[in-house]
């Protein structure tokens, strides 16, 4: 449900969810649409029932509730509250390994990139390491292809340091740890 910026929590005015405490809402759904109903008995949320003067009833979900009750709010979050709860998530999804579509990933980058936190199971010294094994790696395919060459068996390859640079270009170290090819655009079109 789409929840209107004039009704997003400021500092001093924030309900549990993230909406503003002073604008009533219904605290299963989050809604502000509701009627009022006089003199009715109603069941608290400790199960025992008391008549109550004004009950609340949302005209989204139906839930009934008193004002009081809007004190311990269980609608869904939003604004900060929702940002806040969504990179947690992403951050825990990314540890365990799950794969994230693009538009979470990037979300998680930018995260990253504005608290300076990573999501990666590896250390950034670990990650060099890989970096440098992926180098001797490409260099040993170069060594090979050179002997090749020497055999007579091969065509002569390009210069080491142009070779390697452009195999580097095709891998990368993911945040497992694990090297992957990178798809490039020809590949990508077919």
């Amino acid at each position: 449900m789409r929840v209107s910026q004039n009704l997003i929590g400021v500092p001093g005015d924030e309900c549990i969810c993230g909406r503003r405490r002073t604008v009533i809402h219904c605290p299963a759904c989050g809604s502000t649409r509701k009627y009022a109903r006089s003199n009715r008995m109603h069941t608290l949320v400790d199960g025992t029932e008391r008549f109550v003067k004004t009950q609340l009833r949302c005209m989204s979900c139906g839930h009934e509730y008193i004002e009081a009750e809007c004190e311990f709010c269980e609608a869904p979050p939003v604004g900060p509250k929702l940002a806040a709860q969504k990179v947690k998530a992403l951050y825990e999804a990314k540890q365990a390994g799950e794969r994230l579509d693009g538009r979470d990933a990037k979300m998680l980058r930018m995260a990253e990139l504005l608290t300076g936190k990573s999501a990666s199971k590896i250390s950034p010294e670990q990650r060099r390491e890989l970096e440098n094994k992926l180098d001797m790696m490409i260099r040993s395919a170069w060594a090979d292809m050179m002997y090749a060459f020497s055999q007579g068996n091969g065509p002569e390859p390009p210069p080491c340091e142009e070779w390697v640079a452009e195999r580097k270009k095709e891998f990368r170290v993911n945040d497992n740890g694990d090297f992957e090819q990178i798809k490039t655009q020809d590949e990508v079109s077919r």
